[in-house]
Formats: C-alpha cells, sequence, structure tokens
C-alpha cells in the first residue's frame, strides 16, 4: 500500500501574522469609512440643529423684543385707568410718555396716546437719541408738532410741525379701535421718519365701557433688522423675517435693503423675491408646498441649511427663515480627515511589526512540546516537557507534564486502585442498609402521617403517626388491605398536588385531611404511591371561625358592610322587587361611652341588634356597617311595610333602657320600585332620611338623656340628691335676694340641681367617700366631674345654657380652682353662686349636730371670702343665713 504524503500548508504561526494583517487593514478602513460617514452626518445634523437653534432663539428674542411695547401700553394703561395721569396736566402728562422711553431705550421709537376727540400726545426718540414731545390739540391747530424737553419736562421750542394730522385715520388706531384690544398694526410708513413702523396699539375705555382713546407704542423695521443681524452673526448664520401673505420683509441680517426709496419720497417695500440669495424664496416656496421647516440647499459650491418657522401674534403673522452655510463644518472635516488618515498608517505599520516580533517569540516553544508529546505517545512516559516561561503555553507545558506523571501512577497502581475500589463499594452496600433502618425510624417518628399504596391500592407501609390518626394499633392491621376511602387520593391529576378530603377512622368516624400523593418509583416504573396526610379538623374550624368574622360584626353577630353590600347587590333583581332599604343609627351613643364606659356602650349597641334580629324575617338581612350605624335589607317589601317594620324597631328599642338612659333610634327609609333605580342611591335616600330625623329627634334625646343620667346618679347616691336638692334651694335664695330676673333665677335652680351630674362616672364607693379620705387617682376621678357635667348638658338645647356654670362652680376667686383656673369675675355669675351654696351645703350636711354645723359651715364661708368665693356674694349669703336665723 502506498502512503499519501501529507499536504503542504501554512504554520499556525503564519496563518495568524497573515489573517491579523487582513483583519487588520479590514478595520482600519472600515473604521476610516465609517468615520467619514459619521462625521458627513454630524455635520447634517449638527448644522441643521444650528439653523434649528439659531431660529427658535430668534424667536424668542423677537418675543422678548416684541414683549416691550405690549409691557408699555398695558403700563400705560393701567396708569390711566387708574387715573394716575392727568392729561389735563402738561408737565404729568409729559413726564408720563418720556418715562416709558426712558425705561426702554432700545426697542421703542415712540410712545403716544391718541383720543377719540383727535388729540394726539407722546414722545419719540429722534436719530440723534434725544427725546422730543409730540401734540396735536386745539392749542396746536389741529396740526402735529414735534418740541423740544424743557428740564420742568414742559414742552420747549417747536422743532417741526408736521401739519395736520388725524391719529384715528391711522392703521395702528383703527386695528385696536377694531379688535377692542391690544393688536399689532400692519406695517405702515412713519409721518415722522422716512422709514417703515410697525406699532402695537391698546385700546383705553372709562368706568362705563366707553373708548376713551388707543395707546400706542411704535418701533421701526430698522431697528428690527439691526436687532437680527447680532443674532445671526453669532451663529455665523444669516435670518430674515418676512410677511406670510404679502411676502414683503419685515427685517433681515444681511443688511439688504427691506425698502427702497422713490424720488418722490415714497416707500417701495422689498419682497423675499428681491434677496441677493435664491435659496431663500426656494425654500419658502418649498414649505408653502410640503410644509416641512427643513431644508438643505446645494448653490454653487455651498451647501445651505434653512429653518422655516411662523411667528403670530394679535395682528401678525410673519415667517421666519434661518440659513446657515455648511462649509462651517466641512473646513474642520477635511482637516480631522487627513490627520487621521496619516496617524492610521503610522499605526497600522508599527502595529503589524511588533505583533511579528511578538508572535515568533511565544510560538517558539510550542516545536519542543511536541517534540516530547511525539516520544510520549511511543510509551515514554518518562519524558517531560522544559518550562521556559510562565505564560499560557508554559502552563500548558506544566499541566502537560502533570498529565504525564499522573498517567504514569495510573498505570503502576492500576491493582491497588482496582482493590480500593471494591472495598468501597462493599461499605457503601453496609450504608444502604443502615440508611434503610434510619429511614423506618425517622418514618415512625416524624408527625406527620405516612403510608405507601400499590398501584391497586393495597397498603404497603405505614408509620406510626399514620397508625394513630387512624386509630389502629399495629401495621398489620393496614398492611395488604384494600383502603376503599382513599381511592380518589390516587387519581394520576391529583398527583404531587395538596388536597383536602374526608378520612374514616377505624371506629367508623370521620375527620377533615390534607393530603399529598406522589408516585413511587422502582427502576424508573410506577409501582405505587406514597401518601402523606395531617387532620385539620382544628385548622378547619379556625379557617371557618376566620370567614365568619370576615362577613360578620363580632360583637353583635350581624353581618358586615362588606357581607351587606354583597347581599344588597344580590338582591338587586327584578324578582325582589320592591326593594327597601332601612338605615338606623343610634342616638346618644357617644354619650352613654363618655358617661358610663364602653361597656355600656356595647351593651346598647346589642340591644339594638336584638331587636333587628328579632324583627326580620326569611330573605331579610340586618347589618352593622359602622359604630352607631345599622342597615336592613327588606326584598320583596313594599314602603308601607318597611314604614312598617320601622315603627316597631323604634318603638322595641325605645323599651330598652341602658344605665336609666332610654334607648332611642333615628330611622331613614328608601324603597326601590323601578328597575332603572341605582340600590346604592336607594341606600343614600335611606341615609339622608335617617339625618332628617336624627335632626329632630336628638332634640328629645338629649333631655330625656339627662334626666335619666341624673335620676341614675340619685339612685347610685341618695346623697347625691339631697345635696343637689338643697344647693338647688340656696341658690335660688341667693337669686331672689340679688333682684335677679325670673329666668336667672330659673337657671340658677336647674344648674344647681344639675351641677354634679358629671360624677355619673363614679363608682358608689368614690361617692360616699369624705374628701379627705380619697386616694390620689380618686382625687383625680373627681376633679374629672365638671368637665364631664358640661359635656353631658350641652346635648340639650335646653340645657346648653347651664353648661358653661356648671363647668366653673370649682373654679375660685383667686384663681386657684379647676379646671381652667379662672380668676375674679372671669368666672360667670352662675359658677361663683353655686360655689357659695355647695360649700356651705356640704359642711352642713356631714355634721351631726345640725345647729352647730351652720355656725361652722357659715364661718367656712367666711373665711374662704376673697380666696375661694366672690366677696360680694358671700356678704349677701352671710346676711341672707342671719336673717333667717
Amino acid at each position: 500500500m502506498r502512503l499519501r504524503r501529507p499536504r503542504k500548508s501554512m504554520s499556525i504561526q503564519n496563518v495568524t501574522i497573515v489573517t491579523f494583517i487582513c483583519l487588520f487593514l479590514l478595520s482600519l478602513v472600515t473604521i476610516e469609512k465609517l468615520v467619514l460617514n459619521n462625521w458627513q452626518s454630524s455635520i447634517t445634523r449638527e448644522t441643521a440643529g444650528m439653523s434649528e437653534k439659531m431660529n427658535q432663539d430668534v424667536i424668542e428674542k423677537m418675543n422678548s423684543f416684541l414683549r416691550v411695547p405690549v409691557t408699555a401700553n398695558e403700563l400705560g394703561k393701567n396708569l390711566i385707568e387708574n387715573k394716575s395721569i392727568d392729561f389735563l396736566n402738561e408737565k404729568s402728562r409729559n413726564s408720563f410718555f418720556i418715562g416709558i422711553l426712558e425705561s426702554y431705550e432700545k426697542e421703542i421709537y415712540s410712545f403716544t396716546y391718541a383720543s377719540v376727540d383727535g388729540e394726539y400726545y407722546g414722545a419719540l426718540r429722534n436719530n440723534k437719541g434725544e427725546l422730543e414731545l409730540i401734540k396735536n390739540n386745539d392749542e396746536t391747530g389741529g396740526e402735529s408738532w414735534r418740541c423740544a424737553v424743557n428740564e420742568d419736562l414742559t414742552a420747549g421750542a417747536l422743532l417741526q410741525s408736521a401739519g395736520t394730522f388725524d391719529p384715528r385715520q391711522q392703521d395702528w388706531y383703527q386695528a385696536a379701535e377694531k379688535e377692542k384690544k391690544s393688536v399689532f398694526s400692519p406695517v405702515y410708513r412713519d409721518f415722522i421718519v422716512n422709514d417703515l413702523a410697525v406699532s402695537v396699539s391698546c385700546p383705553i375705555y372709562d368706568e362705563e365701557g366707553m373708548l376713551k382713546g388707543i395707546l400706542g407704542t411704535h418701533m421701526l423695521l430698522s431697528d428690527i433688522g439691526a436687532y437680527l443681524k447680532n443674532e445671526g452673526a453669532g451663529f455665523k448664520g444669516y435670518v430674515s423675517v418676512m410677511e406670510k401673505d404679502t411676502r414683503y420683509l419685515i427685517a433681515n441680517s444681511m443688511g439688504e435693503d427691506n425698502y427702497t426709496a422713490a424720488g418722490d419720497g415714497s416707500l417701495k417695500r422689498n419682497t423675499i423675491d428681491d434677496l441677493s440669495i435664491p435659496v431663500w424664496k426656494d425654500s419658502y416656496e418649498k414649505y408653502l408646498k410640503s410644509q416641512k421647516t427643513e431644508f438643505l440647499w446645494k448653490a454653487g459650491d455651498t451647501d445651505w441649511y434653512a429653518n422655516v418657522k411662523e411667528y403670530r401674534k394679535a395682528g401678525l403673522d410673519w415667517v421666519i427663515i434661518s440659513m446657515i452655510p455648511g462649509s462651517l463644518l466641512a473646513a474642520e472635516l477635511n482637516r480631522n480627515i487627513g490627520v487621521s488618515a496619516e496617524l492610521a498608517v503610522i499605526a497600522g505599520a508599527l502595529s503589524i511589526t511588533i505583533f511579528f516580533l511578538i508572535i515568533r517569540r511565544l510560538y517558539k516553544p510550542i516545536n519542543g512540546l511536541l517534540t516530547i508529546a511525539e516520544n510520549i505517545s511511543a510509551g515514554n512516559l518518562e519524558q517531560r516537557v522544559e518550562i521556559v516561561r510562565n505564560d499560557e503555553i508554559g502552563r500548558i507545558s506544566n499541566v502537560f507534564n502533570r498529565l504525564a506523571d499522573n498517567l504514569l501512577d495510573m498505570v503502576k497502581h492500576l491493582e491497588c486502585i482496582v482493590e480500593m475500589r471494591t472495598k468501597e463499594l462493599n461499605k457503601a452496600n453496609e450504608i444502604l442498609r443502615e440508611s434503610q433502618s434510619q429511614l423506618h425510624l425517622i418514618l415512625d417518628t416524624t408527625a406527620e402521617a405516612i403510608f405507601g399504596t400499590d398501584l391497586n391500592g393495597r397498603f404497603t407501609f405505614c408509620n406510626k403517626s399514620c397508625l394513630r390518626l387512624l386509630g389502629y394499633t399495629k401495621p398489620e392491621e393496614l398492611l395488604g388491605n384494600d383502603m376503599h376511602f382513599f381511592a380518589d387520593f390516587l387519581s394520576p391529576e391529583k398527583n404531587g398536588g395538596e388536597r383536602t378530603g374526608v378520612l374514616r377512622r377505624a371506629d367508623g368516624t370521620c375527620f377533615d385531611a390534607e393530603y399529598r400523593a406522589l408516585p413511587q418509583l422502582r427502576d424508573g416504573k410506577h409501582v405505587g404511591y406514597v401518601i402523606t396526610f395531617s387532620d385539620i379538623t382544628e385548622r378547619k374550624k379556625g379557617e371557618e371561625k376566620i370567614r365568619f368574622l370576615s362577613y360578620h360584626d363580632p360583637l353583635t353577630g350581624l353581618v358586615n358592610r362588606r357581607r351587606f353590600e354583597q347581599e344588597m347587590k344580590r338582591a338587586d333583581t327584578q324578582l325582589n322587587q320592591p326593594v327597601s332599604l332601612i338605615f338606623l343609627d343610634l342616638n346618644g351613643l357617644k354619650l352613654i361611652n363618655d358617661t358610663f364606659g364602653h361597656t355600656a356602650g356595647d351593651e346598647f349597641i346589642v340591644k339594638v341588634a336584638q331587636v333587628l334580629k328579632m324583627n326580620c324575617r326569611e330573605g331579610d338581612v340586618a347589618a352593622r356597617i359602622g359604630g352607631d350605624e345599622f342597615t336592613v335589607l327588606l326584598p320583596r317589601t313594599s314602603r308601607d311595610e318597611a314604614d312598617s317594620i320601622a315603627g316597631r324597631i323604634k318603638n322595641q328599642v325605645a323599651v330598652e333602657k341602658v344605665n336609666m338612659v332610654s334607648c332611642s333610634v333615628a330611622v331613614g327609609i328608601g324603597t326601590k320600585a323601578k328597575h332603572w333605580q341605582k340600590i346604592d342611591r336607594i341606600l343614600e335616600t335611606a341615609e339622608n332620611e335617617m339625618y332628617k330625623e336624627k335632626s329632630i329627634s336628638s332634640i328629645n334625646f338629649g333631655i330625656h338623656a339627662i334626666n335619666g343620667i341624673i335620676t341614675s346618679l340619685h339612685m347610685k347616691s341618695p346623697w347625691e340628691k339631697k345635696h343637689s336638692e338643697e344647693v338647688s334651694k340656696l341658690c335660688e335664695r341667693i337669686g331672689l335676694a340679688m333682684g335677679l330676673p325670673e329666668t336667672e333665677i330659673k337657671k340658677l335652680r336647674d344648674g344647681a340641681y344639675l351641677h354634679d351630674i358629671g360624677k355619673i362616672t363614679l363608682s358608689e364607693s368614690v361617692l360616699e367617700k369624705p374628701h379627705d379620705q380619697l386616694t390620689e387617682a380618686e382625687h383625680e376621678m373627681m376633679r374629672q366631674h365638671p368637665a364631664i357635667g358640661y359635656r353631658i348638658l350641652n346635648l340639650s338645647q335646653e340645657t346648653l345654657d347651664l353648661a358653661n356654670g356648671v363647668y366653673g362652680h370649682h373654679e375660685c376667686w383667686d384663681g386657684s380652682g379647676y379646671p381652667k383656673g379662672l380668676k375674679g369675675e372671669e368666672i360667670p355669675l352662675i359658677s361663683r353662686i353655686l360655689s357659695v351654696a355647695e360649700g356651705y351645703e356640704r359642711i352642713l350636711n356631714r355634721e351631726d349636730n345640725r345647729e352647730a354645723g351652720k355656725e361652722k359651715a357659715l364661718q367656712a364661708i367666711l373665711n374662704g371670702s376673697g380666696q375661694k368665693y366672690d366677696p360680694t356674694i358671700v356678704e349677701l349669703f352671710v346676711l341672707i343665713m342671719k336673717e333667717n336665723k
């Protein structure tokens, strides 16, 4: 057989060098091309952007420039309408016009005012920048005079007469008169300066809305052109402004004429077609046809970037065109391209040379590595590669040597390795047997029940928890048996997922369980199932309780707002019509909570809920939807039936009492009788009716509640009842002695009877204790009773005027009392009288000997005069007591 000679090929070293050179040159050319294109695109974008930016800046500057005359007009209008300017006073009038011109030196050429009678006043800035006054009235004989300005702001020497002049015939006057607002005038020739001008005119009206005259602020178009020239120079471009419809030039930054003067002095206006650069006209024509705003034109060797913007104001319809030559950035591009090309050539040559030298040095150790590899492949395992460098090839050589060492070791110790692997296998089998034993132990100690079945549903194993939960004592009672009540566990669609179900114990009882069934595999074949389960009876009870609480009020057991809204929507069908709703609100729940505590308030709520339950029929739904708000849903119930049910509820609630306070509710009813009515609106109707009734019933409830509270207090402490009655009599005697009106005496008598009503919150033990035996905490509780009494008496209109007197009956004349520390006559009169009567009665009734007690009590009142008690009232009270001995 003839061997084929190997085909000649390039070495890896040469292939690497050639590939690098080709890729380097290709990358260099590509990058240069991309950079060139990118620069060209950048020039286009940058120049177009500059054109756009220049046009935008021009618009902003034009806005600023043209805002000046508008501002001047507004300032003048305010001064005139506020009558700050007296046009009959020449000095005041001249000061007004000259002040405006001096405030705006560059933008305004002239500022004038023309009245409806033809009078014309103002000021202008001449070609020398000097200010002159203008006037046209009876004094000038109807002619328009230009006068110098004296130091005292009066008109000086006549400089020029422009002849007969009627300002009302001027375009700027007629434009403002027609539009009835501030407006820019059409461009016109100024009659004083031989130039084109544009004005901003503003009408002035009197208080009846009649036109008084027109303010005019005038600008020369040559000023706008000079302004644009400065703006264009900043961008090294050009700007022109023209009227949109007529194409007449307004201004331009090139210094070209916007108009030409004829021999007879008339002015001929130029259009955009008269500009020296044709692209102005071309850009505008293109804009009118396409409505595009950006254009690129080639004019000779120059690229022009144009941007067109419309500029509109009241009375103005102008177009602004900006031009920037592309040559601004092209020269810089050409220089950059030349420099880049030279640098690229130098960098390429240097890179190729360095790369060639590095490759030769790096690839040299590979030849030695190939020679050693051939010797090892021939069976000479003792050969090793000499490591020259610690680079990648050096590390490859090191790995190659270690590989040869490992190969030599493996050959020498192969038998030892086989013997060692055999021992390890035996040990693994022993560990496996121990693991199976440990698995059974783990299964028996785990809290979760676990068992296995074959494919026919027969038990194959089970743990102790499984036996305990199912009520069996040993595995033999289950193993091999067909557990038919587990058949549902083995449905293929349920494998692997958690499920709940009901399981049967050995004694026949059942319980709720959560289980998971997983397939049991052996050698890749499905041989049965592994099932884990746990008793969730208690958890289900907890979930049911949570579910109940999520839809029910825990205090009353009625459904809550959330469930009621669901039931209301469910009942909103034609089958259930008419549907009625009762809205109830508890009267005085806050009073009961504040007075007797929240336990009493809860008792009130529960009693109302019980009444609602008794009056609900099958299908009705009663709910507590707020702290003191209840609703009742009545399907298939007319308005009359709902009225009857609501009346029955109110009557039954009124029978109930909480701490002697009669219970009361305000009720509102709404009925949905038509299918198009919204059930939510019906509920709102019922709520609104409830509030109407509540506003009426709360008046009666207040006085009944107060009577109930004072009765409850007196039942708690008979001493307090006697104290109230005695203090009331004493106050009445003091009032009569003071000569107070009968209405004030009645207030004294009633206030004295109710002055301790705030003690209803105190326990009987505290009420019966003498003051000197109270603890610090009990003293603090006692000090709260004036404030509590104040809140209770504010509940009723009939006791409202008693509240302040009761609130201050423990204040002292010298300011040492409570609750506010009032002093002297800051304390209400009823409070000062109450204080004396209560102090006397409290000491008197604590004494066994009444006669001795009177002397002791009276002496205590005298001792407190000027400190605790009002001295005047004390003096009168002592006199009363001595007269009645």
